[in-house]
């Protein structure tokens, strides 16, 4: 008969207190970015959507759906290393491992290799153009030279100071967020304090000076083209309409899961997991709320859609996007910088992009790391995968292996974009992670191979015969299935594509075998790996 091995402590360090839990899943849920997917991309995809009212509806599904139940499932396992923890000792081992390749080691390194672009454009072409600098210094932040530059040294920092440890990544942390947080008000002052016609005069200034469309012209060129935008200033009760706006609404929402990978790491981990899952998404709800209702307000329904098709169509086929010259842009940011004069305000208006976005780098560094260090930990890997410097309390080995993958991605991006754009993955990835997870809350409670964790658990909590997490993980599920439904039925989304679905369905399998591979290398040394997940690996 095998025996289970013995597994020495992880190294890892308790070091990350509620604020810096709740930093990782507030600054993956790229609020500042969010608010600029919403009003452009959601708006583009769905003119008529009611942005207030998708905020309001789409957060409080994250905030009692996925925030409880991946904090909830944290909180109870609270060990680094993300998804692999719950699925793996909840349904099987062999999902953990699949599902955790795909999410933590494919979609961490694609999101590097989209995301650390993006900081060149639209990031600084946005802040560039926010300030009037020179369309030279501009085209270069687009140009294939500026993205692997911009790129690399973004994606080099982030692997610095997770590299350092978790000490080290939190003040930056810290530093980065209070940025995010102050460009963001002043953006959010600026806009509320300004009229309609305020933006109007600016609008037409602008577009007078550099002889583009007036206001009203850009509504009237867009509505020629035959797009539905709205018939006045502000959105209807279209709640079909409104739901279609979840998918770009979910960028400020949805992804405060991070934290999850760093469990291991948290402070009074069944308090601060719980309870940075959930202002991870309510914190960005406010901000939603805010900026729906002054964009409307501002600029109007009409006119937010009519630019919005003009920041996403595309020239060659559309007269109103091929003619549009305003120097500052079309992105939702250009927008509000016309509303002031100063600098410094326009600089924090085209800077939001940029901080909200600069860690989804080493977050991702985290991720992967950990979910690697989770692998070796249940010796589903090489034991290297569980090395921890004694110096930074971080598994360097990984970091570096993911340091490798993402400048690869950051090439590939800057040469040859067409192959990232390719493999959408959107969809499946709302399958993989949020969808599986939920599944995972759904049988925790009632499943015997988890009985040992879920009676540890402090969240036996009820309503009436029914356990909270199982409403959170139907809420999550909801959630999930809305998403998936507009995915596949509205192409503009791009949200799956056949070489996206090929390449999840290879991870998958290759996360099959491994898992069957490494049971089987252990079996021939008389270790049953199976009675391993009827616990939880050394804290």
């Amino acid at each position: 008969m095998g025996e289970v091995f013995a597994r020495k402590a992880s190294g890892l360090v308790r070091e990350a207190s509620l604020i810096d839990t709740f930093g990782i899943g507030f600054m993956n849920n790229t609020l500042g970015v969010g608010i600029w997917t919403m009003a452009s991309w959601g708006l583009f995809i769905s003119p008529q959507g009611n942005m207030m009212l998708g905020s309001i509806l789409a957060s409080l599904m994250c905030i009692f759906g996925i925030a409880i139940v991946w904090g909830f499932l944290g909180g109870s396992m609270p060990r680094s290393g993300g998804d692999y923890i719950a699925n793996s000792r909840i349904i099987h081992p062999a999902v953990g491992i699949a599902m955790s390749m795909t999410n933590a080691g494919f979609v961490m390194t694609f999101w590097i290799a989209t995301l650390a672009p993006f900081c060149a454009d639209p990031g600084m072409t946005s802040l560039l153009g926010s300030i009037g600098a020179s369309q030279e210094a501009i085209d270069w932040c687009a140009s294939t030279t500026g993205i692997v530059v911009i790129g690399s040294l973004v994606n080099i920092w982030g692997f610095f100071i997770v590299i350092m440890g978790l000490k080290v990544y939190n003040w930056n942390q810290r530093v980065v967020m209070i940025l995010a947080f102050f460009t963001l008000i002043v953006t959010g002052i600026i806009l509320t304090a300004s009229s309609h016609a305020d933006f109007v005069a600016a609008y037409d200034a602008q577009a007078d000076a550099d002889g583009s469309f007036t206001y009203a012209e850009t509504i009237e060129a867009v509505r020629d083209e035959g797009v539905g935008i709205a018939d006045g200033a502000k959105p209807g009760m279209d709640l079909g309409a409104t739901l279609a706006l979840f998918p770009a609404i979910a960028w400020a929402t949805a992804y405060g899961y991070q934290i999850t990978f760093i469990c291991g790491e948290v402070k009074r981990p069944q308090r601060n997991i719980v309870l940075g899952q959930v202002l991870a998404a309510i914190i960005p709800m406010v901000f939603l709320v805010w900026f729906s209702w002054g964009l409307v307000n501002v600029m109007h329904q009409d006119f937010l859609g009519a630019i919005a098709y003009i920041d996403n169509g595309d020239a060659e086929t559309s007269e109103a996007v091929a003619n549009f010259g305003l120097a500052t842009g079309s992105n939702t940011y250009s927008m509000i910088s016309l509303l002031t004069e100063s600098k410094f305000a326009q600089f924090c208006i085209g800077s939001v992009f940029i901080f909200f976005n600069v860690l989804c780098m080493p977050i991702s560094y985290i991720a992967f790391s950990r979910a690697a260090f989770a692998w070796g930990m249940d010796r589903l890997g090489p034991m290297w995968f569980t090395d921890v410097s004694p110096r930074w309390h971080s598994p360097v080995k990984n970091i570096l292996v993911m340091l490798v993958m993402s400048e690869i991605g950051i090439f590939i991006y800057a040469y040859w974009a067409e192959a990232i754009d390719a493999v959408a993955i959107v969809a499946l990835e709302a399958m993989s992670a949020w969808g599986v997870m939920a599944i995972s809350g759904l049988l925790f409670p009632y499943v015997k191979r988890a009985r040992t964790i879920w009676e540890a658990s402090p969240y036996k909590f009820r309503l009436g015969p029914i356990y909270v997490l199982t409403v959170a993980s139907v809420i999550n599920l909801l959630f999930v299935g809305i998403l998936i439904w507009y995915f596949f039925t509205v192409p503009e989304l791009e949200a799956i594509s056949t070489w996206g679905a090929a390449v999840y369905i290879s991870i998958w399998i290759f996360g099959l075998l491994w898992y069957f591979l490494w049971i089987r290398h252990w079996k021939k040394q008389g270790i049953d790996l199976k009675l391993a997940w009827k616990e939880l690996p050394p804290a």
